[in-house]
């Protein structure tokens, strides 16, 4: 068992935090939440990491349920049925919980044993492994959390606190990824050690293609952190647009740099997801500030929104391209990066003419293209489209309950829940998603 440095820092302050502050704990969990490449120790006898959140959302659960034991209450059939009746969040995660349980033992009983080609060309067999014990009991794990958390926060303060965790958390990761972009063209070598310490995963902190790094900062690669981005910019677009103040006071300018720094920080994840979600999240808001707004609230003044959002995409964009340039400039002059022929076709050669290699500015636009209209004829763009397909024909040997969740992982989230939960549980997850919108409204 090996524990790592981030590992041995969050059990003393989780310790510390059950005994003296269980708030602590909570906060510990939220903002960890989004080290998904950190580990708190690697259990090498079962090649199994323990993540530091999710050791600190154990140790709070044990709190709560501490507390709750020493409350004495009276815990009757009706009693239980009542929380429930009251709760409909709580109910809906009880019934994904339950469905993901069934579907596992189905899988079990059910002794599905088939070969496949996977995605990279290797002979797989489907039947019920380690890993549909493993990752059920990781959703479990999260759901139990959510399920628990819904009947402990009561305000809304109390959710406006946890969302600022999540902000400090995320605004590090931002921080912590543009650093990651910038120093890796110095040569400045990358401490993986802190914060991508997950030896059984795939890390991908030194991916780089077209010369451009591609920004990972906390999490296991950058479509994971594109995520951690997108639930993020919402609330800091939101706060910014509503804000009256004048350009001059100090809330705008915090905000205002606080959202360019982290759309500006998407991009340069080069991902796809962060992409399609950025033109989501602003056409949303653009599309509410048109039609959906409502008269003297906080969004009325379109025209002064309008020009918020433009001056938001124009300084992000900006400022993503000028960090781009600007470091592979500098890694072409220390060395860190070479510089990347010319493709020429054999018609058009030249003997007479030097090489010619592409330039920072077009490293960055091949980059954004591949990642973008030309996704599919790329080679992560036929991976996925590899992936899928495999899926799809997986999906026809159990279409009504799924092949168990931990058998198999397409690259959308769509089609992953659906190939591993089927029909049937699929629709406990629109029930869960539809509670959730009730709770929200």
């Amino acid at each position: 068992m090996e524990i790592t440095l981030l590992g041995a820092v969050t059990i003393i302050v989780s310790i510390y935090a059950f005994f003296k502050n269980e708030k602590l704990l909570l906060y510990m969990m939220v903002f960890l939440s989004t080290f998904t490449a950190a580990n708190l120790l690697n259990i090498t006898v079962t090649t199994t990491p323990v993540q530091t959140f999710e050791f600190t959302g154990a140790i709070w659960l044990l709190r709560v349920f501490i507390n709750f034991i020493k409350s004495k209450p009276k815990i009757t059939k009706g009693w239980i049925i009542n929380k429930f009746k009251e709760n409909k969040l709580a109910t809906a995660f009880l019934i994904f919980t339950i469905a993901i349980i069934l579907g596992e033992i189905f899988l079990l009983i059910s002794g599905i044993n088939v070969e496949y080609t996977n995605a990279d060309g290797e002979l797989s067999v489907l039947k019920f492994g380690k890993a549909n014990i493993t990752m059920p009991i990781i959703m479990i794990f999260i759901f139990v959390n959510m399920l628990v958390l819904s009947f402990t926060i009561k305000t809304k303060e109390e959710v406006k606190e946890l969302l600022k965790v999540f902000s400090f958390s995320t605004m590090f990761a931002v921080v912590w990824g543009l650093l990651q972009f910038i120093t890796y063209y110095f040569g400045v070598p990358y401490p993986e050690f802190l914060f991508n310490n997950n030896v059984y995963a795939m890390q991908w902190y030194n991916q780089i293609d077209n010369n451009v790094k591609r920004i990972t900062s906390i999490a296991l690669e950058p479509s994971m952190f594109a995520i951690n981005l997108v639930c993020f910019i919402p609330f800091v677009l939101g706060t910014y647009l509503k804000l009256k103040e004048k350009m001059k006071e100090k809330k705008y300018i915090i905000t205002f740099i606080i959202l360019v720094l982290t759309t500006a920080c998407a991009i340069l994840t080069t991902s796809t997801t962060t992409y399609v979600g950025i033109v989501a999240i602003y056409g949303m808001f653009g599309l509410y500030i048109l039609f959906g707004f409502i008269k003297k609230g906080e969004l009325d003044n379109r025209k002064r929104n309008f020009l918020k959002m433009l001056l938001v995409t124009v300084c992000s964009i900006g400022f993503a391209a000028c960090v781009c340039i600007g470091s592979l400039k500098i890694g072409y002059r220390l060395g860190t990066i070479q510089p990347i022929k010319i493709e020429v076709k054999e018609e058009d050669k030249d003997k007479d003419k030097e090489d010619e290699y592409n330039s920072a500015f077009q490293n960055m636009v091949k980059m954004v293209k591949q990642m973008t209209i030309d996704k599919l004829g790329s080679g992560s763009g036929q991976e996925r489209m590899k992936g899928e397909e495999v899926g799809m024909k997986l999906f026809k040997h159990s279409p009504i309950v799924g092949i168990g969740i931990g058998s198999y992982r397409t690259f959308s989230m769509f089609t992953n829940v659906l190939l591993n939960m089927g029909i049937v549980r699929n629709s406990f997850t629109f029930i869960y998603l539809i509670c959730n919108f009730k709770s929200i409204i």
